[in-house]
């Protein structure tokens, strides 16, 4: 389990900056308003593709190839005030499922 819950922590340490950034740009403009036809059934949502992950070492500040300690302690922090949704200076159970749901589209169910 212990390596279970690291490797969640890894990936959510690298998804953090994708889901940041995807947060952050700007939005697409809307497309042309189409009248909908009677006869065709209306379209099923789809969900948008995962982002590409351009950059495979995305705490490497300097971009120096390494993750120094501190670059890897400005990561974990950039992370958990993104958990933190109520920036009270704790992660709930609650923020954590719903970060889980954010970065991998359903929240892991607790250990008993």
């Amino acid at each position: 389990m212990k390596v279970a819950i690291r490797a969640l922590l890894v990936m959510a340490i690298v998804a953090v900056p994708i889901v940041i950034s995807a947060q952050t740009s700007s939005p697409t403009p809307p497309a042309a308003a189409v009248s909908p036809d009677p006869a065709t059934p209306p379209a099923v949502p789809v969900a948008p593709p995962a982002p590409i992950i351009d950059d495979p070492m995305p705490m490497d500040l300097d971009g120096d190839g390494v993750v120094t300690a501190a670059e890897h302690a400005a990561g974990a922090r950039a992370l958990f005030e993104h958990m933190d949704a109520d920036h009270d200076g704790r992660v709930t159970r609650a923020e954590m499922a719903d970060f889980q749901r954010q970065v991998l589209g359903a929240a892991i169910p607790p250990v008993r």
